[in-house]
């Protein structure tokens, strides 16, 4: 008697819980990248924007295979902050000046042309590495992303050294 309340138990929770467990981290929407910027001020970290679509196959694999997985494993939490720049039909964001914009037109501006591309900006939104378009193998793609924010933080290091700092709020 006691094994088939236990086992009815399970049956009912069971399924609540499975609902209830957390899935994988999101890679968070950029919404407010002046907000952003003033976070990559404080603490000197480069701000890397991906720009992808719902619609993008290679843009999924990039999110899923390499994104994602920067996101959970916190290594990467004292170097960069990760935006995925949704170009999606009728997505706005906040620019740097903090003005809402289209995020396709935020795109334009910056040159982007295809998806999925990776963008390294200093917290002024000036690029700080070459953008990556596309994606090939995962092995090859992770080292390209690796040595782009080390291309990245040696250019903000300079710039910090050169005297570019951020205006002080008050």
């Amino acid at each position: 008697m006691r094994a088939k309340r236990l086992g009815l138990l399970v049956a009912v929770l069971l399924p609540i819980w499975a609902t209830a467990a957390p899935g994988p981290a999101a890679v968070p929407v950029a919404e407010d990248l002046r907000a952003d910027a003033r976070l990559a001020a404080r603490d000197n970290l480069v701000l890397m924007l991906v720009f992808s679509a719902y619609y993008c196959e290679n843009c999924e694999i990039l999110e899923n295979e390499i994104v994602r997985p920067m996101v959970i494993s916190g290594e990467y939490d004292d170097k960069v902050i990760i935006r995925k720049v949704r170009l999606d039909e009728g997505d706005y964001l906040y620019n740097f000046k903090g003005e809402s914009e289209l995020a396709d037109d935020f795109a334009g501006r910056n040159g982007i042309r295809g998806m999925p591309t990776i963008m390294f900006l200093d917290h002024r939104g000036r690029r700080l590495a070459d953008p990556i378009l596309g994606i090939n193998t995962i092995p090859m793609f992770s080292g390209r992303v690796d040595a782009a924010i080390e291309r990245s933080l040696e250019m903000l290091r300079k710039r910090v050294r050169g005297g570019d700092r951020p205006a002080r709020e008050s």
